[in-house]
């Protein structure tokens, strides 16, 4: 039998390596191809497209990505129909995703997806999904309750960065006097974040460590560091964000699921993202209003975690909210909230319970 999974973002990418690492020892069998990145790579998954450079966030990022997407989403396509039907295993990238999964339907596949698109919202159910779909694994107990009111057969297991941080934290450093620096997973938050992070952090007195996407190149990134700071004695680690985080006394971070992460490894934070000329343009002319745009604040529904947003987001600020999160109250408050949030992402096995969802329906169970 034949497994596609589909992932277009880095951390996608991270629950999907996870994923068949747990499925495969149930399914034996089974045939692996993803479309994805270095981590489904790594856990021996033949690559159907490369998805590294799909990633964009906006109407202007997303219009300069689009040609490599859609000539991978065509090639798919015709891997698809050339196959026996098996499963189609989405992970979030909705816009993708979803007509991906519609057309596979289409051609036969079943469908499992595997965090669903604006699963975060509490006001959002499945429209739209139910004809997509075999099944829905989702991070949130109530994005569960509303798919499954749309008639959608929905499970939750737990939120799946609690199970990947967990694993990280079995042989994780101890905590040290450190920060940890989260510029971004795409090259446009790189160049939108890089520079102000560099004038904020240029004398910062400890080391820095960075986490570097797999969707980066870590030379690169040591070496624009270099130049902008001077500083040479940095770290660039490529095993993962949670390691670095779990060792780290706090952190800036790019906003984006990294927040989540950080949060769960209980490392405190500032939220940075600076917008670029043109998508400045297009928050102005689409008149786009959030209240929040870190995913602690999203889910707790409240300001636990500052965040600096464009021109909020001066070497200044970043400093000065970095110093607050390093000691004293604003510290100790963010640990408080990282409790809450724990509660509220449930067990820490949601990919391994994923995994053996996928078993099941893939038997016919």
């Amino acid at each position: 039998m034949r497994i596609v999974l589909s992932a277009g973002e880095a951390s996608g990418d991270a629950y999907g390596a996870a994923l068949v690492r747990h499925a495969r020892p149930l399914l034996p069998d089974a045939q692996w191809a993803a479309l994805g990145g270095r981590r489904l790579l790594a856990a021996g998954v033949s690559l159907w497209e490369d998805t590294s450079s799909w990633g964009a966030m906006g109407v202007v990022q997303s219009l300069r990505v689009a040609p490599r997407a859609a000539i991978g989403f065509y090639r798919t396509l015709r891997r698809l129909r050339s196959e026996q039907p098996g499963w189609l295993v989405p992970i979030d990238f909705g816009f993708f995703n979803t007509r991906l999964a519609r057309r596979a339907k289409g051609l036969g596949w079943k469908v499992l997806y595997f965090i669903p698109p604006g699963c975060w919202r509490r006001d959002r159910g499945g429209q739209g999904l139910r004809e997509l779909v075999d099944a829905v694994s989702t991070p949130f107990p109530w994005s569960a309750e509303n798919l499954r009111r749309d008639g959608i057969q929905a499970h939750w297991f737990g939120h799946p960065l609690r199970q990947l941080v967990q694993e990280a934290g079995g042989d994780a450093p101890e905590r040290r006097e450190a920060l940890a620096v989260l510029p971004g997973s795409r090259l446009h938050e790189l160049e939108a974040n890089l520079p102000a992070l560099a004038e904020a952090l240029r004398d910062w007195p400890t080391p820095i460590v960075f986490p570097v996407a797999p969707t980066l190149a870590a030379e690169t990134l040591r070496e624009r560091w270099l130049r902008l700071t001077g500083r040479a004695g940095d770290e660039f680690r490529t095993d993962g964000a949670a390691r670095a985080l779990l060792g780290c006394r706090a952190a800036v971070v790019c906003s984006g699921t990294a927040t989540l992460e950080a949060a769960l490894c209980g490392c405190p934070m500032v939220v940075v993202y600076r917008l670029s000329r043109a998508m400045r343009v297009e928050v102005r002319l689409l008149r786009i209003r959030v209240r929040h745009i870190s995913l602690p604040n999203i889910l707790l529904q409240r300001s636990a975690v500052p965040e600096l947003v464009d021109d909020a987001a001066t070497p200044q600020a970043i400093r000065g909210q970095a110093e607050a999160v390093w000691h004293g109250p604003a510290r100790e408050d963010q640990l408080l909230a990282f409790r809450e949030l724990e509660g509220l992402l449930g067990p820490a096995d949601g990919i391994a319970r994923t995994a053996q969802l996928l078993a099941s329906l893939a038997r016919g169970a």
